[in-house]
């Protein structure tokens, strides 16, 4: 079933439920048969637009996720699960009017088929990557990562031109004992990458930044541009001394979410045991597609 539910998938439950059903009556069993709560089912079917005529179908559901977002998030997404299943269950598309566009809604439930066997070979692909992760901690990871450890400390004495050559070289380091596959830093036609690596089938560009002042919101925006122009990439991000103000109040402002933005909390406390660099990116990842 549908493990994460973003916006894709709300259109087009909107669509195939709105054109599953030619009749009102329908629509609304559907919502009860979907978990929606029979007072505000009610309450929104008794709803009338400016013209004093009942809402339209579509309008409905419209109106129905508006009240959801307002409401806990397990709650929107076990109904929204509930949704699916009536949709790629369904038997028989057949109108049930000359107006009634049910092959839309035959669409919509190939197409959620299609995303659940996405979902779940993209969780197959996860349980590998963790299972590898595991094996690379089960063998020497926590001798390397005591190595590790030991050059980062040493690291922070360092001058501040060489700490972000220095840190390029350990950050490769730590990617290959936490079994990530990597790349080192590279130079394409007029750009410089720090280095890339591949996690739960998607690439991700590196930059690390360790100096004294905050990263600015031109160089997320640099950064932004390189990850753009390559195919389904993404970047991360990691200032080792934070980021400025502008960056983050800039951040709720983006259209779309490429760029995971890390600190040197967080790369040290991996450096230092406290989680693998796979948790870290799980939880940023589930944040990024939970909360935006």
């Amino acid at each position: 079933m549908i493990d994460v539910f973003n916006e894709e998938i709300e259109v087009l439950l909107k669509d195939g439920i709105t054109n599953l059903y030619w009749f009102l009556g329908d629509l609304e069993k559907s919502w009860i048969r979907a978990g929606v709560d029979l007072n505000l089912t009610k309450s929104l079917f008794r709803r009338k637009d400016e013209n004093g005529q009942k809402l339209t179908k579509r309008k409905l559901m419209d109106e129905l996720y508006n009240e959801l977002r307002n409401r806990d998030y397990n709650c929107r997404l076990e109904i929204s699960r509930n949704f699916v299943r009536i949709l790629i269950e369904h038997k028989g598309f057949v109108p049930q009017s000359d107006g009634h566009r049910i092959d839309r809604a035959e669409r919509v439930a190939l197409k959620l088929k299609e995303i659940i066997q996405n979902q779940k070979r993209d969780t197959e692909y996860k349980n590998k990557i963790k299972e590898r992760a595991t094996q690379a901690q089960k063998s020497d990871y926590h001798s390397e990562l005591q190595n590790i450890r030991e050059q980062f400390i040493e690291l922070q004495k360092a001058e501040e031109h060489d700490r972000g050559y220095k840190l390029e070289k350990l950050f490769v380091d730590l990617m290959r004992i936490s079994g990530i596959p990597v790349e080192e830093s590279f130079k394409i036609v007029g750009e410089q990458i720090d280095g890339a690596i591949k996690y739960d089938s998607h690439f991700y560009l590196i930059e690390l930044k360790w100096r004294k002042k905050k990263t600015n919101q031109g160089e997320i925006a640099s950064l932004y541009m390189k990850a753009d122009g390559k195919m389904e990439a993404r970047g991360i991000f990691i200032a080792m001394e934070g980021y400025s103000d502008e960056v983050l109040q800039s951040l709720p402002k983006g259209k779309e979410l490429k760029i995971i933005l890390l600190n040197g909390f967080h790369l040290s406390n991996v450096i230092f045991g406290l989680y693998t660099f796979q948790e870290l990116l799980e939880h940023a990842l589930n944040q990024i597609s939970i909360k935006g």
